[in-house]
């Protein structure tokens, strides 16, 4: 009941802001309704998700609503839609705001499409339920604490579209195991794998210039494999990460 009242309380913020900022607005600038989805069109005419009021299971998320192409889920879209369990988002999507579908509980299946270039921070965050990701080769970065928390999470694949890895993007995945990070990674933000104590490996490719503050801390378990003479491997030496090389026979102990 009370996260049902969060979600009307949140609702009803939305649509205050909305007439706020609507009265003597551009068109764009006003919310719509259609079916189960409150919408705003963005400067191109496409539209953007506002919130989703619905209580469906299995979700297939529109291509148009109002006859306009959707390009975008806005921030909090489905915040806190206990009732998803899997959501299909369309291929006319590019981008995923933030905190997007944060807090679905329930959600263990999402299917992320090529269009889609950008995952905002918290987009999934708390999605207790989501064992599976695949980031596809469309994005190029993952958002600050995109899948923090997801405590079921232990499959990820990222695309080697992929150049940053946002702050804390995966903190706290508990039953993450293992992960290979592309050769397109340049960048790996602070706290990013922060305690995932279940994390055992992480591969990490050459062209990573830059590993924040405090990435790994707290994965007692964790070994890195890393080019030699990488940056990857001074960061871990740095560090006291336990670390290899690609070719199992040889480690590094000092």
């Amino acid at each position: 009941m009370e996260k049902k009242c969060f979600v009307a309380l949140l609702m009803v913020v939305v649509m205050m802001c909305a007439c706020w900022t609507g009265a003597g607005a551009d068109e764009e600038h006003k919310i719509y309704t259609s079916r189960d989805y409150w919408y705003s069109l963005l400067d191109d005419g496409t539209v953007e998700i506002a919130r989703y009021y619905g209580n469906a299971e299995k979700l297939t998320i529109p291509d148009t609503l109002g006859g306009k192409k959707v390009t975008s889920i806005g921030s909090g879209a489905f915040l806190w839609c206990d009732s998803l369990t899997s959501v299909i988002i369309p291929d006319s999507v590019t981008t995923i705001g933030n905190w997007a579908f944060q807090k679905c509980h329930s959600l263990n299946n999402i299917i992320i499409p090529d269009s889609v270039t950008t995952i905002g921070n918290w987009a999934f965050s708390e999605c207790d339920s989501l064992t599976n990701v695949t980031i596809p080769d469309s994005v190029t970065t993952i958002g600050n604490w995109a899948f923090s928390e997801c405590n079921s999470l232990t499959n990820v694949t990222i695309s080697d579209s992929v150049s940053t890895i946002g702050y804390s993007t995966f903190s706290n995945c508990s039953a993450l195991t293992s992960i290979t990070i592309p050769d397109s990674v340049i960048t790996i933000g602070d706290s990013a794998f922060y305690e995932c104590d279940s994390l055992t490996s992480i591969t990490i490719p050459d062209s990573v210039a830059t590993i924040g503050y405090h990435s790994f801390d707290n994965c007692p378990n964790l070994t890195l494999t890393v080019p030699r003479n990488s940056y990857a491997a001074e960061y871990a030496k740095t560090n006291n990460i336990p670390y290899t090389y690609p070719d199992v026979n040889d480690w590094l102990n000092n």
